[in-house]
């Protein structure tokens, strides 16, 4: 399976620790596996696409044939 990355994506995660990058890429090299192993979001922005957190952040990613296509990723801050 491919993995493609847009920009932003990118250019977020290569801000993040190598610690959090280790992780998000092992979890990623999951989802190659298992690309239907998360949620999908029901509220905009992002309605339609999955999603998973990974600490204080959330990622957002879809499915396009064999292509697993990382859309965003972006701190969030869940409830108490």
């Amino acid at each position: 399976m491919r993995i493609l990355w847009t920009e932003p994506a990118a250019a977020t995660v290569r801000r993040l620790s190598k610690a959090v990058q280790r992780k998000l890429l092992a979890r990623i090299d999951l989802l190659s596996d298992f690309p239907d192993l998360y949620p999908v979001r029901q509220r905009a922005p992002y309605a339609g696409f999955r999603y998973f957190f990974l600490g204080q952040w959330c990622v957002s990613y879809a499915m396009a044939n064999d292509t697993l296509v990382i859309l965003a990723v972006f701190p969030a801050r869940r409830g108490p």
